[in-house]
């Protein structure tokens, strides 16, 4: 059982700060923590120390009389302002930019690694490049339909005019509800990390691994994790490595990643650097890593292993789980959010309406280590109020 326990966080690619998800964090936490029949408290926050105010924490305590008392140190890796600084960027620019990207990913063959690795995700991938030019397309359809239906000049006309008004009102919906721009500079940035193309995002993946560094030996935690949500997991394995070629850590150390995105960028063929950090956490450190993914979640890269889908099968080869929304939401909240895809890959890292084996708030503030739920499955296990207690073999009772 864990009584103390250090986690860094580093969430995927949303564009806010830190702050935000501690807010979403606080909330989720309470959310699950009555699915799950146990009380959650958060500390007061201070403010982050000098030279920590890109990482602010949350220190948590979960418990349950008689059964468990778990005291958590939750650190925030925060790298939203890169991006937002995308986000600020002229309208065009971003539209420009962003396709630009894609093309990247296309000419160099990355897309066809997807398709190889997790199909659903080149699903995923043409979705702004339909968004941006199927209106278009849709537009001169219409026009061309005009013309054929009344020949000459009014046809024409009426089927321009009827095309343009049904692109821009489709326009609108992509860039207010589907968060087209928002796709687009995710890809962005994708490229410019595969390409250490932003200053800003490698000074700050290296002093999160400065952070990291200096905060594994010590804190007297009996288990420290590494948790990462979609593209937070790409900095996360690259802040990682690089850590922990300078010191070794003092207490259990696990990876975690949920809805991971960590192959856009490491199927990417200039990401070399990228794979490197993976092959050295797997094979030279043998680093115990659980990833979670979830076949309804087409931002995820279903069926794909951190190492394997790499190439790499030596070392300690991750464990895959697979989580199921179903069982996480009613089914009210499923049936509203089921054709949502980014709230779907949200969910991975929001509190559960239904007690279940997938809650990433009793993974990370609960009483049973990483490892028991890698085994069986489930994070519903003893000491949890009411939950079965675990065989030797792993399995629940």
């Amino acid at each position: 059982m864990v009584s103390k326990r250090l986690v860094f966080f580093f969430p995927g690619f949303e564009p806010f700060r830190a702050t935000g998800h501690m807010e979403r964090f606080r909330r989720a936490a309470a959310r699950t923590a009555q699915a799950y029949e146990v009380a959650i408290e958060v500390a007061p926050e201070t403010a982050p120390p000098a030279g920590e105010e890109m990482r602010p924490s949350l220190d948590m305590r979960a418990h349950a009389p008689g059964s468990f008392d778990t005291r958590t140190t939750v650190v925030f890796c925060d790298w939203g302002d890169v991006i937002l600084d995308y986000a600020a960027r002229p309208v065009a620019t971003r539209l420009l930019d962003g396709v630009g990207a894609m093309l990247d990913f296309v000419v160099t063959g990355t897309l066809f690694r997807y398709m190889r690795t997790s199909w659903r995700y080149a699903l995923f991938f043409a979705f702004p490049l339909l968004a941006l030019f199927g209106p278009a397309l849709l537009a001169v359809l219409l026009a061309i339909l005009g013309h054929a239906l009344l020949p000459g000049g009014v046809g024409l006309l009426l089927g321009l005019g009827l095309g343009a008004a049904l692109a821009a009102l489709l326009w609108r919906l992509a860039l207010t509800r589907l968060h087209l721009l928002t796709a687009l500079d995710d890809w962005a940035l994708a490229r410019d990390l595969c390409r250490g193309r932003n200053a800003a995002l490698e000074r700050r993946i290296g002093e999160h691994c400065d952070a990291l560094a200096l905060r594994l030996c010590g804190e007297g935690a009996d288990e420290i994790v590494v948790a990462a949500h979609s593209l937070g997991a790409s900095l996360a394995v690259r802040a990682l490595s690089r850590a922990l070629k300078a010191v070794r850590p003092g207490a259990d150390l696990q990876m975690l990643t949920v809805g991971s995105s960590l192959m856009k960028t490491a199927l990417h063929p200039a990401a070399a650097p990228e794979r490197d950090c993976v092959r050295h956490l797997v094979e030279e450190v043998a680093l115990p890593w659980t990833d979670c993914q979830a076949l309804s979640d087409p931002i995820n890269f279903y069926k794909s292993n951190p190492a394997t889908s790499l190439g790499i099968a030596g070392g300690a080869r991750p464990i895959v789980r697979r989580v199921h929304f179903k069982r996480l939401v009613s089914a009210q909240t499923y049936t509203r959010i089921k054709r949502d895809f980014f709230r779907l890959h949200r969910q991975f890292v929001l509190g559960v309406e239904r007690r279940n084996p997938y809650s990433f708030h009793m993974l990370l503030l609960g009483p049973n280590p990483i490892p028991l739920f890698s085994r069986t499955g489930t994070v519903d296990l003893a000491p949890l109020p009411g939950a079965p207690a675990a065989s030797p073999s792993g399995a629940p009772r």
